[in-house]
């Protein structure tokens, strides 16, 4: 844990909101995304603005928070700030399944383990949808050969860079 907390408070210092896909990533992830119900996020400042390269989708949702477990809905506007500083709907349309999850990470492996912000909450989320396909988003600045994995720690099956995708399994 200690030498995740390391990597974590450097990664955080790190700008991914001028992120910029290659057409060849954009187009990658968009034919794997076609027809499907896909869980994005609602990106932090330092995080990579990956909603507006999406297309092709059936339905885009989106998580929310509630008694601080992390939970999917419809993804429409508007947007309000909750108490951890995270935009969400403010008019909340629970959904029971997600094809694909799009996966925001401080870091992630080339063997799909992801490093998050320490609370474990997309952990506890993606472990309620053991077949949907997990897909990390990250700066190929943010990719790294190995990354120290807990227990619970939920691997991705793909990770997209701005210029790279690995399919994990």
């Amino acid at each position: 844990m200690y030498e995740k907390n390391i990597l974590r408070s450097n990664l955080k210092k790190i700008n991914n909101s001028t992120f910029d896909f290659s057409n060849e990533n954009m187009q990658m992830l968009n034919n794997l995304l076609k027809g499907k119900k896909v869980c994005t996020y609602i990106p932090l400042n330092s995080e990579i603005h990956i909603n507006s390269y999406l297309t092709g989708y059936s339905e885009l949702q989106t998580t929310y928070i509630n008694k601080g477990v992390l939970n999917v809905c419809i993804m429409q506007e508007p947007f309000i700030t909750n108490k951890f500083k995270i935009k969400e709907p403010s008019n909340i349309k629970k959904v029971l399944s997600t094809d694909i999850f799009l996966v925001p990470g401080l870091a992630f492996s080339r063997t799909g383990v992801r490093l998050g912000r320490g609370k474990g909450l997309y952990d506890k989320l993606l472990s309620n949808y053991p077949s949907s396909t997990k897909i990390g988003i990250c700066s190929s600045k943010s990719l790294f050969d190995e990354i120290p994995r807990d227990e619970h720690d939920i691997c991705m099956d793909y990770i997209f860079t701005e210029n790279e995708y690995l399919k994990i399994h």
